[in-house]
């Protein structure tokens, strides 16, 4: 896996209570929120939990996940219990276009964190490290946003893009994330909308949320 430069030395002071608990990547999430979130640290809480989310989809046959639905271009998961339980929606890329010869697993994903009282957050793995300060281009039917990024990850600027992301998502059919790497190679990444919104109310209904 790729170096994640300032991500690895946050990790560092927990993996050993980490592997002395036998805890699972994800449950680990709770306890990076509770140490993190403790100190006001929101930016780099969203890197970690990011992180380990990606574990766990990379993991999601391991016996603590547990796949809630399959629909067409998305499936929809539910980890861990109570305060450290996570639901998402995670989609791969039908294309993904750009001037390279390797690149790693592509990700989109929807994000409850009901325990942490987190709804909605919509996040990019790219499989590259982004270009440091750049801000790739999302579009979903009439609406453009940007993200910010860290590492090879991406993310809303708010919770209000969040909600307009998805909105968007529930009504169109495809999605483009439009990305520079740390080389300079420009990505675009379709995505099929198709079942995200069965997908997504799956999650709604496993995490509680209300107002879906």
């Amino acid at each position: 896996m790729q170096s994640l430069g300032i991500l690895e030395n946050i990790l560092d002071s927990f993996v050993a209570f980490f592997i002395s608990n036998f805890m699972n990547p994800c449950n680990f999430v709770g306890i990076c929120v509770k140490k993190i979130m403790g100190h006001k640290r929101v930016y780099i809480f969203r890197i970690i939990f990011v992180f380990n989310l990606f574990f766990c989809l990379l993991n999601y046959n391991a016996v603590h996940s547990k796949q809630l639905l399959s629909v067409k271009d998305w499936k929809a998961y539910s980890e861990g219990e109570a305060k450290n339980k996570a639901c998402m929606v995670v989609s791969k890329p039908l294309k993904h276009e750009g001037n390279y010869t390797k690149r790693g697993d592509i990700f989109a994903i929807v994000t409850h964190l009901p325990g942490q009282e987190k709804w909605n957050e919509f996040s990019i793995v790219a499989g590259y490290n982004y270009k440091a300060g750049s801000n790739p281009d999302i579009q979903i039917g009439d609406l453009k946003l940007q993200l910010f990024t860290s590492g090879s990850r991406a993310w809303s600027f708010s919770v209000r893009d969040d909600l307009k992301i998805i909105n968007a998502m529930k009504t169109s059919l495809k999605m483009k994330v439009i990305g520079t790497s740390s080389r300079g190679t420009i990505t675009t990444d379709t995505y099929s909308l198709l079942g995200f919104s069965k997908a997504y109310q799956r999650i709604n209904e496993e995490c509680n949320k209300k107002n879906n």
